[in-house]
């Protein structure tokens, strides 16, 4: 009997031991997938600080996924070179390819019947404005996205059309596209004898 037990116990042992290496086994490969797991997060996140950055991009939502090397874009932009400039952001090391799936869309009639108002707003500011109603500035509006383009005189003048467009109920952000193209100057004046 004694024997038995002996021979039990060692059995006993024999699997304890077994079942202890092969547990230690199976935790190299969690740790293993660890650091990928943590390199997929960090490539997500340099991605979307990325886009974040762009200041057209920026109020955009666009999901991120990283996954084998492929960087997968889902959302919403609101022009084909947006599109383009998230794709090439989204290609930084470790990425192979870009899925876009970006689409390319307003944010829909609400979105253009306020796009207008804000436009319309903008423009009767500009008119009222003594300094500016001589300037040649156009304004466009795209999800609150004010564009200014077209040319002033000065600097000054520039800076104060930005400045009222930013400061307009519904703006989220102003593109300031505007030229500086001073007058013409005057002619040089003759000595005098």
């Amino acid at each position: 009997m004694k024997r038995f037990v002996g021979v039990w116990g060692m059995v006993v042992a024999g699997l304890g031991i077994a079942i202890g290496v092969a547990a230690r086994a199976d935790q190299p490969a969690a740790r293993a997938d660890e650091p990928a797991e943590r390199e997929l997060m960090k490539t997500e996140k340099q991605i979307q600080a990325n886009l974040q950055s762009d200041r057209d991009l920026a109020n955009n939502r666009i999901d991120v996924q990283v996954s084998d090397g492929v960087a997968t874009l889902k959302g919403t932009v609101d022009s084909e070179a947006e599109r383009s400039r998230a794709v090439r952001l989204a290609g930084i090391a470790g990425v192979r390819i870009v899925d876009d799936q970006l689409k390319v869309e307003s944010l829909g009639l609400t979105a253009t019947v306020s796009d207008g108002a804000v436009t319309a707003k903008i423009k009767t500011q500009l008119l009222a404005n003594t300094d500016l109603r001589s300037a040649d500035i156009k304004v466009s509006t795209n999800n609150g996205v004010v564009t200014l383009t077209g040319t002033v005189s000065s600097h000054e003048l520039r800076a104060l059309a930005v400045d009222l467009a930013r400061h307009t109920g519904g703006v989220v952000r102003v593109d300031d596209q505007l030229r500086v193209i001073a007058g013409p100057a005057s002619p040089p004046m003759a000595p005098s004898r």
